[in-house]
């Protein structure tokens, strides 16, 4: 027993790690001496992230080699997690195709599926959050140096949105297009930024449903619909050959390695968008209805969190959209230097959870919101009650229309188009496609009943 509860506690470490100071850290004590006296427990909290010790990277390198990486290699050399994570799950990821295509048996025996029990753990679990937060930051600031590695440089930033991020559900090339240019620009507002949260019931489990459905359906054609209007025609161009690419490549992947395909490709393709929105929903549950385009009302900051160890400080995410561009280590600062502003948006800040956490009390009704308001981090002089607080969240997850946030003709078309393509995909030889032709009906089914 007492190996069982130990081989759980080493487990466990990977998904949640503890929060403790990193001890080569020096901390800045002045941060805390110098702030206002009703912000001193967000800046405690926002400490053990600026100074914790980080568990991205679960692969280290000899440090000869990580010094090389850090001086020849890398724009930033605070990004070597960084790079170390996307190393470890590269390598990971090419053990597990060897290991279907080479070792285990091949189309014909159905054992080979046995090997979903060791890769889906390992890469969801284990690296999945790790994985997508070090792709997100990469994409935003560009990992490798052009300086040093020359046109090599670019194959290599552009490697995990064009490469990895197939094995995550996310179709080659969309990442970056659907993240920085469409999300962030139209800062979750609807109908510009296909996943905003604003037009849904954020309390309702059936909106919910509908959320990730449409994304699943719909995101496949809006992207370049929406580079096109943003006349963004590198980004289309770009776009369309991958996603040409990736939609000519599911037959053929198929009917080389069917099992590989399933466990490496197909089930990905389901539980990656089901990831990414849950994330995103999470990130962007609570939404000021009297100003959603204010970065302080349209999102939460998550202060003290195991998870922001694993992911590149990824709590941050108020932080993440006032500034995208600082660097994901100086985030935790970027919010204890402008604390006034948050104090003034009327921030929500949690702590000691997760983004998931939030969603499933909230759908847990009365009961999930006041275990949410006893884990806010008040920053006003005069703080709520927790009946306050529990009518604040409830205001701010109702949906939000205007005569601007209606969907025109142009969108309306483009959607249509999107949901025919997952028919037409699956009478042309591509199996998977049956998937989203499946949850077209599923969908207008749900918004009938919303």
């Amino acid at each position: 027993m007492s190996a069982f509860i130990e081989a759980f506690k080493k487990l466990k470490f990977l998904v949640e790690p503890p929060i403790e100071f990193d001890p080569n850290c020096k901390v800045d004590q002045s941060l805390l001496e110098n702030c206002k006296p009703h912000h001193r427990e967000a800046v405690q909290l926002a400490l053990t992230d600026l100074y914790g010790k980080r568990y991205e990277a679960l692969l280290r390198l000899p440090a000869s080699w990580e010094r090389y990486v850090c001086e020849r290699m890398l724009n930033d050399e605070r990004d070597l997690r960084l790079c170390l994570t996307l190393l470890q799950v590269t390598l990971w990821l090419a053990f597990s195709t060897a290991m279907q295509v080479l070792v285990l048996p091949a189309r014909d025996d159905s054992r080979a599926l046995l090997w979903m029990l060791v890769h889906l753990p390992i890469t969801w679990i284990v690296m999945g959050q790790r994985f997508i937060l070090a792709m997100h930051y990469a994409a935003h600031r560009p990992l490798f140096s052009s300086k040093h590695l020359g046109r090599l440089a670019a194959v290599l930033n552009v490697f995990p949105q064009a490469v990895i991020s197939n094995f995550y559900g996310m179709p080659c090339g969309c990442y970056y297009v659907h993240h920085c240019i469409m999300h962030h620009q139209a800062n979750n507002f609807f109908p510009y930024d296909l996943s905003s949260t604003m037009p849904y019931q954020r309390d309702s489990p059936l909106h919910f449903l509908a959320y990730v459905i449409n994304f699943c359906v719909h995101t496949l054609l809006y992207l370049p619909f929406y580079a096109l209007k943003k006349r963004r025609f590198d980004i289309l161009l770009g776009l369309g050959l991958c996603v040409g690419g990736y939609l000519a490549a599911f037959p053929l992947l198929y009917a080389w390695r069917p099992y590989w395909f399933l466990t490496s490709i197909a089930i990905p393709f389901i539980l990656g968008p089901f990831a990414l929105m849950l994330g995103n929903f999470s990130q962007h549950i609570f939404v000021d209805p009297d100003n959603p385009t204010s970065n302080y009302g349209l999102a939460c900051n998550h202060l003290n969190a195991p998870f922001n160890m694993l992911t590149f400080n990824d709590g941050y995410h108020i932080t993440h959209h006032c500034s995208s561009i600082t660097h994901w280590s100086e985030m935790p600062l970027h919010f204890i230097q402008h604390l006034d502003a948050y104090e003034a948006g009327g921030a929500i800040l949690f702590k000691h959870i997760p983004f998931d956490e939030i969603t499933f009390s909230v759908f847990a009704g009365e009961r999930g919101l006041r275990r949410l308001a006893s884990k806010v981090v008040q920053i006003t002089p005069k703080h709520l009650s927790e009946d306050e607080l529990v009518a604040l969240f409830r205001k701010r997850l109702q949906p939000i229309a205007s005569e601007q946030s209606k969907l025109k003709a142009p969108e309306v078309s483009v959607l249509l188009m999107n949901e025919l393509l997952w028919g037409a995909l699956y009478l042309a030889g591509m199996p998977i496609a049956i998937l989203p032709a499946t949850f077209v009906p599923i969908f207008h089914a749900i918004y009938f009943l919303a």
